[in-house]
């Protein structure tokens, strides 16, 4: 086993190779198309409305929205243009496209998650699911219960999940100009129930946001959940590369699999470099996977139904046991 010398030694080696190769270099033009697409898909899922039927209109915009969600994590991460263009530019991806606060996304993601993965009492991703995963069982007993059954029912409601914590935030910081364009995204749903009346129009919502949920949710559970976790006097001791290597397992699959995942189905290689931009990861995946395995270092790469059945197994074990009633 490598001393954190050692392991620190051979990161900077790893890093070395694969900034050599410009894999790191920021991907502006790339990134620029990529803003194109998604404001054109914006534009006809706001033609769609009144001229398409209601379910092209819903696929167009749950479409829309996954992949303003890929462009605005992109961004946050700082992988198209400069540091300040990136951040002035997601907040039309983030608050405008997604409904979803720029500043709440930041702070949860880059600075609890990415800083503190699968640190219990830090990383707050892993508390999903009232803490089924950390063994708190924050829910109700019925819930524990069966959570392995029951955790993949609430992933459909994930996106009202992070509106309401985009607001909250947004509200304690003060952050008005965000609540400010979150609010004009409310003008969406509001065409499209004036468009549609309040029965169809709501159902046409529902399913926007819950297919959205739904998608982004069997991307993001991918990444870390069941994996192992760790205190934070466990923490210190950790180099990065051994902690991102450890609490990080990659989806297997080709270019379709990484246009599904927005790039986080290399999830290992997304923490090791996380401004690399998505455009390389899976150049830089291969690079990073025969180093680990020449450097006997933890590498984790399954296909997506492994995945699925490590989350709902890990889940199962972690239950609460039913309780049986004595005679």
């Amino acid at each position: 086993m490598q001393s954190n010398k050692e392991l620190n030694d051979l990161f900077k080696e790893l890093k070395e190779e694969v900034r050599q190769k410009g894999l790191l270099d920021k991907t502006p033009i790339r990134g620029a198309i990529e803003l194109v697409i998604v404001i054109a898909l914006t534009l006809l899922s706001l033609y769609s409305v009144e001229h398409f039927a209601p379910l092209v209109t819903v696929g167009l915009f749950v479409l829309t929205i996954i992949r303003a969600t890929f462009v605005a994590h992109d961004l946050i991460h700082g992988q198209y243009f400069s540091r300040k263009t990136n951040r002035k530019v997601s907040y039309l991806f983030a608050n405008g496209i997604m409904g979803i606060s720029m500043a709440w996304w930041d702070n949860k993601h880059n600075v609890l998650h990415h800083t503190f993965t699968n640190i219990i009492g830090k990383d707050t991703d892993i508390t999903m699911a009232g803490g089924a995963f950390i063994g708190k069982k924050e829910f109700s007993n019925f819930f524990h219960t069966y959570q392995h059954y029951l955790f993949w029912l609430v992933i459909p409601f994930i996106y009202f999940s992070f509106w309401v914590s985009s607001v909250i935030f947004n509200y304690q910081k003060k952050y008005f100009g965000e609540l400010f364009i979150m609010g004009l995204n409310l003008l969406i749903p509001a065409y499209i129930l004036a468009t549609h009346g309040a029965l169809e129009g709501t159902l046409m919502l529902l399913g926007i946001y819950m297919i959205w949920s739904i998608w982004f949710g069997a991307v993001i559970m991918t990444n870390h959940l069941g994996l192992e976790m760790f205190s934070e006097e466990e923490y210190k001791n950790f180099t990065w590369l051994e902690l991102q290597t450890r609490t990080s397992r990659n989806v297997r699959g080709g270019k379709f699999v990484h246009w599904f995942y927005g790039g986080l189905n290399t999830q290992v290689e997304h923490h090791l470099y996380p401004k690399a931009p998505r455009f390389h990861l899976l150049e830089v995946a291969k690079i990073t996977e025969d180093f680990c395995v020449k450097h006997n270092i933890a590498y984790y790469n399954i296909t997506p139904a492994q995945t699925y059945a490590e989350i709902f197994n890990f889940l199962k074990k972690e239950r609460l046991q039913p309780q049986v009633a004595v005679a």
